[in-house]
């Protein structure tokens, strides 16, 4: 007899509910997310470069708001969001992407009940650091607790 209040590992609530639409405009795809870390993946397109064909710096200061933001806001409940505001986000740029796929790893590195703050970095495919961020983010009301 299966028991309905184990989920299974490939159990991904966020798929059940689109990225913020600016986000999905973008093409961000959320990878991997657990209270306090996410995975976003994006392939860079055309309109996402600047004159050199290289992420335009815009484009990866968005990819690192989004994954310093949703580092913090994980919920499992289908039916649930949370959400939060930025209040400061410091951007680090580092190095250019090798490759036209990159990838945001967010992860919370503190938190309170009414703020949490977080950092990113975004990688090439090749595992090349692109830049990194720290943010501060307040909840919104009704999103302070899983």
């Amino acid at each position: 007899m299966a028991d309905n209040h184990i989920k299974s590992e490939n159990f991904k609530p966020w798929l059940s509910r689109p990225m913020p639409p600016f986000n999905q405009h973008l093409g961000f795809e959320i990878d991997q997310w657990s209270p306090g870390k996410v995975v976003i993946v994006v392939d860079v397109k055309p309109e996402h470069c600047n004159y050199q064909g290289l992420p335009h710096g815009g484009f990866i200061a968005t990819l690192l708001d989004a994954a310093t933001a949703l580092a913090g806001v994980y919920t499992d409940s289908e039916k649930r969001v949370r959400k939060a505001l930025t209040l400061s986000l410091n951007i680090n740029f580092l190095g250019q992407a090798l490759t036209s796929g990159l990838k945001a790893v967010g992860t919370v590195t503190a938190s309170g009940t009414k703020i949490y703050y977080s950092s990113a970095h975004v990688y090439d495919m090749q595992e090349n650091l692109i830049a990194s961020a720290q943010g501060v983010f307040r909840y919104r009301t009704g999103s302070e607790t899983r």
